[in-house]
Order: C-alpha cells, then sequence, then structure tokens
C-alpha cells in the first residue's frame, strides 16, 4: 500500500526542504530516493568540492609538462607544494624520460 500511495505523492504535495529536492532532482528520483532510504538517516550526500578532486588533479597531471608548476598554481588556485605533490609522479617519468635526439645503450 504504501509504494501505491508513494506513486501517487506529486510535487504540490511537498513542502520546504523536500519539495526543493524534489523540484531540483525530479518527483520520480524523489520518490526512489525516498523508497529507498527515507528515514534511514544512511544518506550523506558530500560536497562538490570533495567530489572533483581526483578530477582536478587528473587535469593538473595532463596539463603538467615539467616546467609550468608555478602557471598551474596560479590556474588552480593552490600552492606549489600541492601542485609538486599531485604531479610527483609524472615529475619523475619526464626525469627519466631520454632528452629529444639522445641515444639510449638500450635501443637497437
Amino acid at each position: 500500500m504504501r509504494n501505491e500511495l508513494l506513486e501517487l505523492l506529486q510535487l504540490e504535495d511537498l513542502q520546504g526542504e523536500a519539495y526543493e529536492l524534489a523540484e531540483l532532482i525530479g518527483i520520480e528520483a524523489f520518490r526512489k530516493l525516498v523508497d529507498r532510504y527515507g528515514g534511514t538517516g544512511r544518506m550523506y550526500i558530500p560536497q562538490a568540492d570533495t567530489l572533483v578532486i581526483p578530477l582536478r588533479d587528473a587535469k593538473i597531471r595532463e596539463e603538467y609538462d615539467g616546467t609550468n608548476i608555478y602557471a598551474l598554481c596560479k590556474k588552480w588556485e593552490l600552492s606549489e607544494g600541492y601542485i609538486r605533490k599531485i604531479v610527483a609522479e609524472k615529475t619523475e617519468e619526464l626525469r627519466r624520460r631520454p632528452l629529444e635526439g639522445q641515444c639510449s645503450f638500450f635501443e637497437e
């Protein structure tokens, strides 16, 4: 019976935060959310800044060319130490790469 009533629930039936959430995500998604997590207290919605950190860090590594630490600091509004930490592996990779035109003992 509860699920049948939940299916009848419309945006106009809601108030306050419930209304705002349903308006934001749509009434169908709101019904599913309520059905699964309603009243459990188990639902945690992370901050957007936290969710995008891995994406931001990947972009920084992608943009890093070995010489542009300060430009990345300015662009991403992060400290030099933080940028260096993010690009540490790529820095090592760039250091180990032979210079352009340089021969290697291991090339055939």
